[in-house]
Order: C-alpha cells, then structure tokens, then sequence
C-alpha cells in the first residue's frame, strides 16, 4: 500500500485503470485526462487481478457498467477483497444502468455519466474520490486497529458520558462483572456495579476531571463489587474530549493488581518477620557486599561493633571498627566465601573488645546468591558463647576433679582394707613371731651355740625373725592411727636433720648431692618425725635407681596458687585454696625413672620393682599418708630435661585441722 497525503487534492503521475470492452471509451478519457494520471485499459477481469498483484500501485479503477454484469459484481467484489485503497469509479451512459447494480452502490466513491466525459474537473472528481477513498481505508484501519486492540487487552477500559455512564466497554471490561457482554453494560453506573464506597469515590473522580480537565495517572483503588469481592486495580482516567475540543465525558483503563497486591502484603509480612527476627535474635546478624561493605546490620552486630546504632554500620567496612592487622584478616577470609561460593559454619574465634574484655563467638558465614545465581556477598551469624565456653571450661574441670576424687575413693578404699587386712595379719603374725625370738633368745642362752654349726644357724634364725618382725611393725604403722604432734617447722630444718642422718648413705652410693634450697621458707605445722620418715623413704628410693652413682637433688620453694591444677581433688582444694602460699619440695633423682605401665601403680600398696627381700613395697604408700595426714600432696613424675624421677611434695602453710 502506497503512502499518500491526506491533504492533498492532486496526486502526480498514479496508475488508473479502466475495465472497459470499449476502445472508444478509452481514447475519449485519455483526452479529458490531459496526462493527470497513466490509463491502463483492460479487458477482462483476469488482467486487472493480474495488474494489481504485479504492480501494486493502483490509485483507482474506472469500472464501465455497460459490460456484463457478472464481471463488474466480480470486480468490485476483488477490490474488497484486496485491502488496498483503490478509488472506485463508475462510468455509466445513463443514470438508469445503477438500477441494475443496486447491491453495490454503498461501495462506489464517485460516478461519471455520459458516453464521452469531457472537461478539465474529471481530474478533479477523480482526486477527490482517491482522497475520500484513501481516507475512509485508513479510518477503516484504525477502526480495526482499536477494535483488536480493545477486545484483546487484558486491562479494563471504558468510556463514560457526563453523568458517568459506561458508553463503551471491552471484553476485559465486561468480564469484571461475571459472564455479560459489553453491551449489558452501556447506560449503566458505577452505582450499579460496585459498592457504594467505591462508586462514590469514582464518581467523585470522574466528576473532578471533567470539571477541570485533568487526569488522574496511575491511582491505586480497591474495588468492592456488589457480591462483596474484593480487587485491586491501577487506574488511569482522562477527560473524553469531542469533534471542537469540548469535554463530553471521561475514558479511562483499569489493570487488575490483586495478585501483585497479595504478594506485596506478604512479601511486607515476610519482611517485617525477617526484620523482627533480625532485631530480636539472640546473634549478631549482617549482610555484607562484595566489597565488605554492610548491607544491614542488627543493634547486637553495631554492639559487638562498637558502634552507636546499627544505622552507623551500613555502607561501612571492618576498617572503621577494627584495627588495620584484624580487619585484613577477616576481610581475607569473607573475600575468599565470596570468590568460592562455599559457606563456613561453626567457626569459634576470640576477639579482645575495645574495653578489654574477651568474648567467644561462634560464627557461620554463607554466600548470598542473586536470581542469576551471582554471589553479590555474604551473611554471617554470631553468636556470643564466652559464657557458654566459660562454664564448659567449668564443668569439664569439674568432671576431672570428680573422676580424681572418684578414683580417689577407690584408692582410699582399697587402702583402708588393705590396712584392715595388714592390721589382722600383722597381729596375728607377731604374736608367734615373738615366741620364735624367745624360743632363739633360750636356745642361745643355754650355750648351744657353743657348736659352730647350731650358732650359725640359730644366728640367721633371729635375723629372720627379725626381718619379719620389721615387716610387721611397718604393716601396723601403715595401718594403724598415729598421734601426730604438729608444730611450726621450717622444712629446710628438717630436710638438713635427714641428710645428717643419710649422708654415709650418699656416700657410700656414690651420690653427689645438689642443695637448692631456698631461704626464707614460711613455717610450715608438721610433725617433723613423721616427715623424717617420708624424706627418708624418697632418698633412699632414689639412691636404690642410681645402683653405679649419679646425682641428686633436693629443690625448696614457695608459691602462691593462682588455680586449682586437675590433679588436685575437691578434698585436697580445700586446702590449696586460690590466692594461698604453698610449700613445694623436690628431691630429684638421675636414675632409671618410672616405666610408663608403672606410673598409675607407683603408690600403691605392696607394689615394688625391687627384688623379692630388697622391699615390701610399702614405703611409698605410707609415705603418701603421712603427706596427706599434714593435708599435703605429693606427685611421682619423670623429669622433664633427662633421664630420673623428680618426687614433688606441696604442704600448705595455713593448717585448719
């Protein structure tokens, strides 16, 4: 379809054809034309359909009634058909042939009469019939344009006069209401369809715009239909304006947005959920971006922060809160969430505060992924388990001093009956033990050991009984309650009386003795008689593992406890109380230390790595009970720095009996 000017009267050179059988006709047009137009004369039906499919460009045809009627019915009914403006004219000798053609006169532009057309205005009638043409096709096209346009929208739109009744609805307008047509609408009001809260409203609006000619753009409006439903609508509405300019009435268009209304009331609900969450949770809770900036924050974060209020926080990074050394270090590591895509969770880390304190936090960072599935940040969860950790620190300190003092029982138990059982046999094995001395005592009295052979053997007799004897009395010492005199004693005095005592002992084993005491010992309440007794045991254990020599060292000091180490039970606690100074003895040995199977077995009773008659295996079990009758405690550990056994005693310096 050609384009051509509304306006314009003569159009320069256009095709015009003429379907005419007479030749006659077509010499006479040609000279009344003068040149206006280029004349196609055709013949038949088939050139003319023929002639427009291959040139196209026809501004109208010339149809002679004069022909069959057949031919001239087929012809315009081809023009309708074709949908291009083509201007129809009809040449008739006599105004008596458009009797035959009646049908067809709604479809003619223009006429010509006369067997010859003579004059300069056929041009002219012949303009003004392409213009008329021309212009009906296109408001035709419009008509078209706008009725497609209005039966297929989705949105609602309607005209209204004055009083503001529907005129005009669409499709999507009438289906509002139920299953009506269109029609079932015009006349009636908006009174008529909605509530009357809404029809009020709407009149109102419709009333205002035609009163000042403005519109009203995108108005959000909830509509109440007479059933009760209920919907919301966007709605544009303008002043509907006649052929000189004057308002006659309002058109306007509706889009439904119920849908989108109800997900925006529940993306608002899921919003203020996850804003209350976020508030009130029990954690610090963030969003940061792919720079490490803050998205949202929530007030125990801006806390945790140091800052004022979790505002203060957003587009901030770590720098502004932490020091340059820890903030690289954090950062380094939510970068590398982001880059990966990999979320951390249950991370505990600990963090001096500006005020000095230190907290635990347990930390899961995750990355926060767009709808294209793009890592735009991370959102990291903390929560504060200093407390938390603080009493897990507690309780598993108490279960251990629980499970010292639990085996402590046992042992405590397995002692008293040992002691029980040693107390029986010992009685019962003095007694005749006693007899057999005095029944060698007489033999030796009666001079039998006059004969070499019966001395000697009466000799090792009362050795033997005496060695059983010995046992005994360290049985019943072991077993047996004692009365204790306690009083203030330096420990170095009674560590000297001892080596006093031991020092052939030493000598003799080849021991060379390292003194570490220190001076100025606070006085410690001991029974210095049972205490010799214990240092005894422990120098001459350790000269029993050094058999070629070696060195030995007896260390003293004093401490004050700052805590309550694992191996000290709730009973000994009592005693070493935090804040309290303590006494510590160590005599340290360089010999073969303790093996590993013997280590948890070293005080218990009649447990000894000494051949069978080197000891009884009780020494360091009494030795333990007179520690602890002075509410002391004593370790038996291998050294450290090399080879031997270092024997720790610890005695407090307060007593409370």
């Amino acid at each position: 379809m050609s384009e051509f000017s509304p306006n314009s009267i003569s159009v320069l050179p256009q095709h015009l054809l003429l379907l005419s059988a007479d030749t006659h006709k077509e010499s006479s047009l040609r000279a009344a034309l003068s040149g206006a137009y280029e004349l196609h004369h055709l013949d038949s039906l088939h050139q003319l359909t023929e002639f427009i499919a291959l040139e196209g460009d026809c501004a109208a045809l010339l149809l002679d009634l004069s022909i069959e009627k057949r031919i001239v019915i087929a012809a315009i009914d081809f023009l309708a058909q074709s949908e291009q403006p083509i201007a129809l004219i009809c040449w008739c000798e006599e105004p008596l042939q458009l009797k035959r053609f009646q049908q067809i006169v709604d479809r003619i532009d223009d006429y010509i009469f006369g067997e010859s057309p003579v004059g300069s205005g056929l041009s002219i009638r012949i303009a003004h019939a392409i213009h008329k043409c021309r212009q009906q096709f296109k408001w035709l096209h419009e008509q078209q344009l706008l009725k497609a346009l209005l039966d297929n929208i989705p949105d609602a739109i309607y005209f209204k006069d004055t009083k503001s009744q529907f005129i005009k609805v669409n499709q999507a307008m009438a289906k509002t209401f139920g299953e009506v047509e269109p029609e079932e609408l015009l006349g009636k009001s908006g009174f008529d369809l909605f509530a009357e809260e809404h029809a009020e409203t709407a009149y109102k609006d419709e009333q205002q715009i035609i009163e000042t000619g403005k519109a009203i753009i995108g108005k959000v409006e909830k509509e109440t239909l007479t059933d009760g439903s209920i919907s919301w609508v966007t709605s544009t509405k303008l002043p509907l304006k006649g052929p000189c300019g004057e308002i006659i009435g309002t058109m306007g268009i509706s889009r439904d947005i119920t849908e989108l209304k109800n997900v925006e009331e529940t993306l608002a609900d899921e919003t203020s959920l996850l804003k209350t969450i976020i508030e009130h949770a029990l954690a610090s809770i963030y969003v940061k971006n792919r720079k490490g900036r803050y998205v949202i924050v929530n007030e125990r974060h801006a806390k945790y922060l140091g800052a004022q209020c979790a505002a203060d926080c957003i587009g901030k990074t770590l720098h502004d809160f932490f020091d340059p050394e820890e903030s690289d270090r954090i950062s380094t590591f939510d970068f590398e969430i982001i880059e990966s895509g990999h979320s951390k969770e249950n991370m505990i880390h600990q963090r001096t505060l500006p005020d000095g304190s230190c907290v635990r936090l347990l930390t899961s960072k995750v990355p926060l992924f767009n709808d294209a599935g793009q890592c735009t940040g991370l959102v990291g969860i903390s929560q504060n388990i200093t407390q938390q950790k603080k009493i897990e620190l507690q309780l598993k300190s108490t279960i251990r001093n629980l499970e010292a003092t639990r085996l402590q029982l046992i042992e405590a138990e397995k002692l008293k009956t040992v002691g029980r059982l040693a107390a029986g046999i010992a009685h019962e094995v003095k007694n005749p033990l006693s007899i057999v001395l005095l029944g060698i005592d007489y033999l030796i009295a009666t001079r039998l050991h006059e004969k070499s052979e019966i001395s000697g053997m009466l000799g090792d007799m009362k050795q033997a009984v005496n060695k059983a004897n010995d046992v005994v009395l360290e049985l019943l010492d072991y077993s047996s309650p004692h009365e204790m005199n306690m009083v203030p004693t330096t420990i170095n005095d009674t560590i000297e009386h001892v080596l006093t005592l031991m020092r052939h002992n030493l000598k003799e084993g080849g021991i060379h003795f390292v003194d570490e005491r220190s001076a100025g010992l606070p006085d410690v309440l001991i029974d210095a008689a049972k205490l010799d007794q214990v240092f005894i045991n422990l120098i001459l254990n350790a000269i029993s593992v050094m058999p070629d020599g070696g060195e030995l060292i007896i260390r003293t000091s004093n401490k004050r406890l700052n805590k309550a180490g694992p191996n000290v039970s709730a009973a000994i606690t009592e005693h070493f109380r935090i804040g309290d100074t303590m006494v510590i003895v160590e005599i340290i040995d360089s010999g073969t230390g303790i093996a590993e199977e013997n280590r948890t077995k070293v005080f218990d009773p009649f447990f000894s790595t000494k051949t069978t008659g080197e000891g009884t295996g009780l020494g360091l079990s009494v030795t333990r009970s007179i520690v602890e009758i002075h509410r002391g405690m004593i370790t038996l550990e291998n050294r450290k720095d090399r080879k031997g056994a270092c024997a720790r005693l610890l005695f407090p310096t307060s007593y409370k009996p």
